[in-house]
């Protein structure tokens, strides 16, 4: 971790062009705190427009249309044919009518892709840097929010409660987990590769800050997804010699100083607000039951004495139930047209709203980034390209849990990704040395 990355004055345009970025990928917390907690703006998607369209105006470049960047061609090609066949499917296929957001979804979406292919491959150390350090100061933003809602008590989900007549009752806790992921992960991306005492404690208790907002927000889906995002990195990436290395540096002089001091601050915590500790195993046992009864709802076998029904299981099993109507019937070349039916169910309405053609895009889409993501985890080139790999993979149960193919939620970061996974980058590539021979010269 470089502090040096955020000198205004030496690093201006790669601070502008990160926020930006960081801005549109993971803007949603921010703009809840600012819209609902402290009340700023209209409690309405005008004040998400005005946030997302200062976001754009940040990463516009002096070069505009002049230097282009490249980035990865197969996610490029696959993701914009998605983008552009459901917008066909907008204007000529669309029964559910022509909004104002979906409308403004796409502008931002194809904005955000225009300008992410002038930022340079250099952004990236600054970008991940932006990254972490925007997440973190969203997750204080909760706690903040959190402490000031006189409706939240220890032991409910924790989101921001909107401010807008009709909306959803305790907020969003899947934008909450999102972000506790994405501060995690920078976090640990950014921990390989510093040095100093003070900063690593400060990344370390960051990773637990990270850790404990997703505990608390009770999202099925980022429990699930770090769990994969975890398993991935000790099947491509953990070696026992790593593990070995570990342990002998771990008895060097700074880093048994940094162990105690971990050691010690963990102690006084819990010894100081221990009910803390007990609230959080509280949650643990609250998300155990919700995954008993997900299991009894899907599959009938009731694996406690208290499991019930899960509606939001149940209504992606009846959404299951549509998708096989699709199948054995005309609609499954064309599809039903644009946002036809919710699913709930991402990869299943991409062919039961845009057929064969939508699935093989968005599915495809999708295999490659997962394809992508494991050579990342296992190269491992630099933090912001690992960042991404892991970061897809703690999101990509949402593809079967949550959400639909065109969710600005799941393509902002996917812009992200096409820019900056999977792409050669100029540090990392070291062209082969030219060899010369030398000849005696004649006259």
């Amino acid at each position: 971790m470089n502090w040096s990355l955020l000198n205004v004055v030496t690093n201006f345009n790669y601070l502008r062009y990160s926020l930006g970025i960081a801005m549109m990928f993971n803007g949603f917390p921010m703009i809840f705190f600012i819209r609902d907690t402290l009340g700023v703006g209209p409690a309405n998607s005008v004040f998400t427009a005005i946030f997302f369209a200062l976001a754009l105006v940040l990463m516009l470049p002096l070069h505009l249309f002049k230097r282009l960047y490249m980035p990865n061609v197969i996610l490029f090609n696959l993701g914009l044919g998605f983008l552009l066949l459901t917008l066909y499917y907008f204007f000529f296929m669309n029964a559910a009518g022509k909004s104002v957001a979906d409308i403004g979804n796409y502008v931002f979406t194809f904005g955000f892709i225009i300008l992410l292919m002038h930022v340079p491959n250099d952004v990236k150390d600054t970008l991940i840097m932006v990254f972490f350090l925007f997440s973190f100061f969203t997750n204080i933003t909760l706690v903040y929010s959190l402490l000031t809602d006189p409706n939240w008590q220890p032991g409910m989900r924790a989101a921001v409660s909107f401010a807008n007549e009709g909306a959803q009752p305790g907020g969003n806790p899947h934008i909450t987990a999102r972000n506790g992921v994405m501060c995690l992960l920078s976090a640990i991306m950014m921990l390989g590769t510093t040095k100093g005492l003070f900063t690593r404690l400060f990344l370390f208790f960051s990773i637990l800050f990270g850790l404990g907002v997703v505990v608390i927000s009770l999202a099925k889906s980022s429990y699930l997804g770090l769990g994969i995002a975890a398993t991935a990195y000790f099947i491509f990436r953990f070696k026992f010699s790593d593990l070995a290395s570990a342990v002998s540096n771990a008895f060097k002089f700074r880093n048994m100083i940094f162990i105690i001091i971990v050691l010690v601050a963990i102690n006084y915590f819990l010894s100081r607000y221990g009910d803390i500790w007990g609230l959080l195993l509280n949650y643990w046992d609250v998300f155990e039951a919700r995954i008993m009864d997900v299991v009894f709802t899907s599959t009938g076998v009731k694996l406690s004495d208290t499991a019930d029904v899960d509606y939001s299981a149940m209504g992606r099993v009846s959404g299951f139930g549509e998708f096989m109507e699709t199948l054995f019937s005309w609609d499954v070349f064309l599809g039903r047209g644009y946002k036809s039916d919710y699913l709930d169910v991402p990869l299943l309405e991409a062919w039961v709203s845009h057929g064969v053609f939508g699935f093989l895009f968005f599915a495809g889409f999708n295999f490659f980034l997962l394809v992508f993501s494991i050579r990342e985890v296992r190269r491992n080139t630099n933090p912001l390209a690992s960042f991404l790999a892991f970061f897809f993979l703690s999101m990509m149960v949402l593809l079967a849990t949550g959400g639909r193919p065109y969710d600005i939620a799941f393509w902002f970061p996917y812009c992200v990704m096409i820019r900056f996974l999977g792409i050669r980058y100029l540090d990392s590539y070291k062209p082969s040395p030219v060899v010369r021979s030398l000849k005696p010269v004649t006259t």
